[in-house]
């Protein structure tokens, strides 16, 4: 059986845009983003593969022990593999 190392064990965090504004995460212990119908998602590492809808908003995470946010536009989820992508078009 093999062992998972620390960093495998987290989330990765990507929002994409059409504009040149971006925003990159790596070692993100946990995540909450506001989905399109007003409810909130939360995400650990190992979740299931998903994709939602996402609404304008902050993306909270947790990252190094400390509590941070992040403002994010409407846009697409995807999340496989501890990765989570948002694509959004503005």
């Amino acid at each position: 059986m093999s062992q998972q190392s620390d960093s495998e064990k987290l989330l990765r965090v990507r929002v994409l845009s059409l504009d040149s504004s971006g925003l990159e995460l790596e070692q993100v212990e946990s995540l909450q983003v506001r989905l399109k119908d007003g409810s909130w998602l939360g995400i650990h590492p190992g979740h299931a593969p998903m994709i939602a809808a996402t609404s304008d908003g902050e993306l909270k995470f947790r990252k190094d022990n400390q509590d941070q946010t992040a403002s994010v536009k409407a846009g697409i989820l995807t999340l496989s593999d501890n990765l989570v992508s948002i694509l959004t078009t503005h």
